[in-house]
């Protein structure tokens, strides 16, 4: 169990890191591409607005993923664990089972997977249709 000021710095954590562009990798460099592959898109219960997207996202040692929003909410949970490096240099650890959520609108990601092997996460995004999956931020 984590305690509340783990929580709280996981939460932290986790406000950088996600993912951004939808069934691509980022050619940004080489060592900087991760991969999101969408699993499955639906309507959302009761509303003719919104859409679920459930996908898989990997990030391979060396790769970032960028400073973004979504216009929705993105739950998440770490099936591949690992360590991630903020801007800052601080080093957070991802355990498998983890979870984390990110409220529309709210900047995440700007996290590069700094240990020896790949991270596996797969979210769950509750979005608006007709707009883009992400946006860039700063």
């Amino acid at each position: 169990m984590w305690s509340q000021t783990e929580r709280i710095g996981l939460k932290a954590a986790l406000a950088a890191m996600c993912m951004t562009l939808p069934l691509m990798a980022l050619p940004v460099h080489a060592e900087s591409q991760f991969v999101r592959t969408e699993l499955s898109r639906d309507n959302l219960s009761g509303s003719d607005k919104m859409e679920v997207v459930v996908s898989k996202l990997e990030v391979p040692p060396g790769a970032t993923i960028p400073l973004h929003t979504h216009f929705g909410d993105e739950h998440m949970v770490v099936f591949e664990g690992g360590d991630m490096t903020a801007p800052n240099g601080k080093v957070i650890n991802f355990k498998p089972g983890m979870t984390g959520f990110f409220p529309a609108g709210k900047v995440h990601g700007g996290l590069t997977n700094s240990g020896e092997t790949p991270m596996v996460v797969y979210t769950t995004h509750i979005l608006e249709k007709g707009k883009p999956f992400s946006t860039p931020a700063q």
